[in-house]
């Protein structure tokens, strides 16, 4: 008799802003312990507002104000909190060190999420030298590795990479990248030639690059046609990636929890990032 097929799922966090990590990630940490199932979370090291990024693109922020398959960050945090923090332009994970040692601590993986500043990466990085991006990727690895190690895998904010980025994330050693929506696990390649990580993309999204959760809020969705929505991707899957932002979708702590239970209720196996690569390395995820 044929055994059953095994069946993976990778639950990612991008910790873009400080609210990621004072208002969601308590709330995530819980469903995690009630249901015994570990995470991957990545750290955004720098700051998350830029007040001259903007002012620049002034046009670009009054759209996504009125975008409707998405939530901007005020909607999620309020004028107050994101106008004193745009103001005080104060980093993310340097600045909970102790909560993100406790997310290790409870087993679930760190990596990085960009360099020292999420809004220049996120709308303008074609535009930066690439000298001077490396420069800033590598003075932030250094940080993230003094306070947490050496971390397995990278994102770019907004999932805004190309040939430079991927050329980076091999010559500063990471295992794998996620820096894709849609298709199979696959070597990004560079020059014309494949690289040596992995690229790990997300599997159920929203439109564009909008999460999953999110994407279903902005239009609000009865909950009961989210989950009919979600588990309707999961049929016939052997893998899948779902990931989300802890000031949004971590929350929503009655939704999270039920959208997590219906992965396991159908038998998937969670896992981390790093270990999808680490099985990937080994030959593949069956």
């Amino acid at each position: 008799m044929t055994a059953p097929r095994e069946k993976f799922f990778s639950m990612r966090w991008d910790i873009d802003h400080r609210a990621c990590i004072t208002d969601g990630l308590p709330r995530i940490l819980r469903v995690c312990r009630q249901l015994g199932i570990r995470h991957t979370f990545f750290v955004n090291m720098g700051r998350s507002t830029n007040l001259r990024e903007w002012l620049r693109g002034l046009a670009g922020t009054r759209a996504r104000l009125r975008d409707t398959q998405a939530i901007h960050l005020i909607r999620k945090i309020g004028w107050p909190r994101f106008i004193a923090e745009t103001v005080l332009a104060r980093p993310v994970g340097r600045s909970f060190i102790p909560a993100l040692e406790r997310v290790a601590a409870e087993g679930h993986e760190l990596g990085l999420h960009g360099a020292s500043d999420h809004v220049v990466w996120s709308r303008r990085i074609d535009s930066v030298p690439e000298d001077v991006i490396a420069a800033d990727l590598g003075e932030t690895l250094g940080q993230f590795r003094h306070l947490f190690g050496r971390p397995a895998g990278f994102t770019s904010p907004g999932f805004r990479s190309d040939e430079r980025i991927t050329r980076m994330v091999e010559r500063f050693g990471f295992a794998y990248d996620g820096d894709a929506i849609g298709g199979r696990p696959h070597r990004p390649c560079h020059g014309g030639q494949p690289a040596q990580h992995w690229r790990i993309p997300v599997t159920i999204c929203g439109q564009r690059t909008v999460p999953f959760l999110e994407w279903h809020g902005a239009r609000s969705t009865p909950p009961q046609d989210i989950l009919a929505d979600f588990t309707g991707r999961l049929d016939g899957a052997d893998w899948a990636v779902l990931y989300g932002h802890p000031c949004y979708e971590g929350v929503h702590e009655g939704l999270l929890r039920r959208v997590l239970q219906a992965v396991l209720e159908r038998g998937f196996r969670f896992v981390t990032h790093r270990e999808l690569a680490q099985r990937l390395c080994l030959g593949g995820l069956n």
